[in-house]
């Protein structure tokens, strides 16, 4: 039987789940609200400062000032800015065309069904068993399971002139530990601390400074979560009760400021997640008790030309780990 099934359906979101883990039909309707609540806190978390209508009439504002210096000397600002208009455009063009080529184009999705990955634990293993993978992509790039892991291809770039973006891509693994496989802790305190793996590289330009523009900022940041759950039951349903969660920004980041130039950073490879520590009070030994792991690359970009790329992907592996007990 295949223990993995995969779910395309929505356009912004590429899901894997465990079919050898029992999910009751209430809980599998929960997980999906969950989802879809993690997903409207990033859209809200990246809602530009101003709006593109605010930034539009502060580019106008900008050109009025500059029409006040450039008319006593003669000077034609409208010519000047097409031209810098059609030299920002060309150039990022160029730019984008050497890093493609520089980028493995070859690697490109299998769609292939992944292998049979973590197999139902035997009773005296205390390791949070996955139940699900969602994944999340930035504009132009596109998300593939595939036996090795989780693939990430392609990248955002602003092509608007004084355009901005803020973004996102990475997953939220979920993982259940049953109560007949919790290990009994003497103190009565548990520790958990999962890891994941990230290879491959992110490649990054940041376009030089520009009169009209302003300046040219390319950046990607990596941010980690645990967290621990189990799920209460209120008059609408299964809501998830947090246990215990810790957030970190990671030191690993890319940060370009009208450098002109482009860079590539490899990714660290094994990276631990934040632990988390708790009491035997904090949870219910009769429930199961759930995990959820993200990880997610912070995009911002500014001025024409700007981009972060996976170069030539971005693999993402998770692994199952133990809840360990403090003596």
């Amino acid at each position: 039987m295949d223990t993995v099934l995969v779910d395309r359906s929505l356009s912004d979101e590429l899901r894997v789940q465990n079919a050898e883990l029992d999910v009751p039909p209430d809980i599998a309707e929960a997980l999906v609200s969950r989802r879809a609540e993690h997903r409207d806190s990033l859209v809200l978390r990246e809602q530009g400062d101003l709006f593109p209508e605010d930034r539009s009439d502060h580019l106008e504002r900008r050109r009025t000032l500059l029409r006040t210096l450039a008319e006593p000397l003669g000077l034609d600002l409208d010519r000047f800015e097409q031209s810098g208009r059609e030299s920002a455009a060309a150039k990022s063009a160029l730019i984008s065309e050497i890093l493609r080529r520089r980028i493995d184009v070859t690697n490109s999705p299998s769609y292939l069904e992944p292998v049979r990955i973590f197999p139902e634990p035997p009773p005296t293993d205390h390791s949070f068993w996955w139940a699900e993978t969602h994944a999340s992509v930035a504009p132009d790039m596109r998300a593939d399971f595939r036996a090795e892991g989780l693939h990430f291809l392609g990248g955002p770039k602003v092509d608007d002139f004084d355009g901005e973006m803020h973004a996102h891509f990475g997953a939220v693994a979920r993982f259940a530990l049953q109560p007949e496989r919790m290990p009994v802790s003497p103190s009565g305190w548990y520790r958990s601390l999962p890891h994941v793996e990230l290879s491959g590289g992110i490649v990054a330009f940041a376009p030089d400074w520009d009169l009209l523009q302003g300046n040219g900022i390319a950046s990607c940041n990596l941010v980690l979560r645990q967290t621990l759950f189990q799920w209460k039951f209120g008059p609408s349903g299964p809501v998830a009760g947090v246990v215990a969660e810790a957030v970190s920004q990671d030191p690993w980041q890319i940060y370009l400021k009208n450098t002109g130039f482009s860079r590539r950073v490899d990714l660290p490879g094994f990276k631990p997640i934040p632990e988390v520590g708790f009491h035997e009070t904090q949870f219910l030994r009769q429930q199961e008790l759930w995990a959820e792991v993200e990880v997610r690359f912070e995009i911002y970009l500014n001025t024409a030309g700007a981009l972060v790329w996976c170069d030539p992907s971005v693999l993402l592996r998770h692994s199952q780990w133990p809840l360990n007990v403090l003596a």
